[in-house]
């Protein structure tokens, strides 16, 4: 977690106390080992008349001790040190340390004590004898007691942190994924909260994706459903009709054989799209990919479906790049998705409009642009385009559209690393796909 409340600040500012006391404690340590090490030897290279080797030994040996005392200090000090094997390691030396404050002031209350008695003759009595025999027990316990007390204040905060850890724990298990830990120092205990909160959000959100998933899978049953019925009452009404009064009209029986026809190929083409989005989604697709020039890719299509769009009345208005874009791809796949672009606009666009495609391209990115105008813009849900069935103008009843087209569109351009946008302006839907070189 970046923000910290107030309570989380303190308790960290008094484990960089802690790590400073400690740091203090073991440099002092070594330097005073180093110090007596020091008298030592030069003790000893006094005793053989060597003075000029103890003076340069004395300068050595302080250097060293302030050197090791100031790297101990900043290494206690340092984020890499806190971890939780160097918090208890301060806190039991924090605790001895306590505990031998305690029993030197006991052994000099005691001597004290123990000088006064003996005059008063206190010793010869049963308390004194007493005493005498249990005054071990009594010092080494009050030792024992400092330093147990001493060592669960300083690591009690730890010992609260586990208990909030193992209760949270509980309590994402019993209520779901998403919960969030506080994260609080940088040892493993707060390691593992941050492990634990990037768990429980991984988790929560492959089960809201498989939950979702679930969800298409049930609109996709009901659309297919829904898809399939009125194409096939229709057929089967038309048959039904063709049993009854055969070919003895055969103006009305061409009327009847070409819904039929007509209802059949709308079936065919959806199962169709169907079947091509089922394995586009595939985790193996196939992909043919080769190094190929999209910008002409993309001029050459539009040159095929401007003759299609003249026939339903609509002119195309082209802004194409001259310049060249290559990347690797699956042509086929390439060219399928652009062509549902086309069929998309020729079927959904204004009547008697314009449809304008456009193209642009840098050394790294390539972006295509197609823009129509289209009746009821306000009804559209641009976030809704790419979705499977999903057909702006409902009207599932007509078989010239399965609704699957943009949502093979979108797969296609995401298998190669691209992305898709819908949105509506000025009563224009506007379709952009881009491609970045990586």
């Amino acid at each position: 977690m970046s923000e910290r409340s107030g309570e989380e600040v303190t308790k960290y500012n008094k484990e960089d106390l802690l790590h400073l006391a400690g740091g203090c404690m073991i440099g002092l340590l070594a330097g005073w080992l180093l110090q007596i090490e020091k008298e030592e030897i030069i003790t000893y290279l006094l005793s053989n008349k060597l003075r000029w080797v103890s003076v340069s030994l004395r300068i050595l040996f302080d250097t060293a001790t302030i050197a090791v005392f100031y790297l101990l200090l900043r290494y206690f000090c340092s984020k890499k040190s806190r971890r939780l094997t160097v918090y208890y390691l301060l806190s039991v030396i924090c605790s001895i340390f306590a505990a031998a404050a305690v029993s030197i002031l006991i052994f000099l209350a005691i001597e004290s004590y123990v000088m006064e008695a003996a005059r008063a003759g206190f010793f010869d009595t049963n308390s004194g004898r007493y005493f005498i025999d249990h005054l071990v027990f009594i010092v080494f316990a009050g030792i024992a007691l400092v330093f147990a007390a001493t060592f669960a204040f300083l690591t009690k905060r730890k010992v609260t942190y586990i208990t909030y850890i193992s209760k949270e724990i509980k309590t994402i298990e019993n209520d779901g994924f998403g919960r969030r830990l506080k994260v609080n120092g940088t040892d493993e205990l707060a390691g593992l909260c941050m492990s634990i909160n990037h768990m429980s959000q991984t988790l929560l959100e492959k089960q809201k994706y498989e939950q979702q998933l679930e969800r298409r899978k049930n609109e996709l049953i009901v659309n297919v459903s829904h898809d399939l019925r009125s194409p096939l009452t229709s057929v089967i009404g038309y048959v039904q009709l063709l049993k009854q009064t055969g070919p003895s009209d055969m103006e009305q029986f061409q009327e009847y054989i070409t819904v039929v026809d007509r209802r059949l190929q709308g079936l065919h083409k959806m199962v169709d799209e169907l079947f091509e989005l089922t394995k586009l989604n595939d985790p193996d697709v196939n992909m043919n990919l080769e190094k190929a020039e999209l910008c002409a890719l993309l001029r050459h299509l539009a040159y095929e479906n401007e003759i299609l769009l003249q026939k339903r009345g609509l002119t195309l208005q082209k802004e194409l790049t001259e310049n060249s874009f290559e990347m690797e791809m699956d042509v086929g796949k390439i060219v399928r998705a652009v062509q549902n672009l086309f069929d998309n606009a020729r079927k959904y666009a204004k009547e008697n409009s314009t449809v304008k495609i456009l193209t642009a391209c840098s050394q790294d990115m390539f972006q295509l642009q197609m823009k129509n105008e289209v009746n009821n813009a306000e009804g559209i849900q641009a976030e809704k385009l790419f979705e499977r069935f999903y057909i702006a103008d409902a009207a599932r009843s007509d078989t010239k559209s399965s609704g699957l087209g943009l949502a093979i569109v979108k797969r296609i351009v995401k298998l190669h690393g691209g992305e898709i946008t819908a949105s509506v302006c000025d009563g224009c839907l506007v379709l952009e796909i881009k491609f970045v070189k990586r």
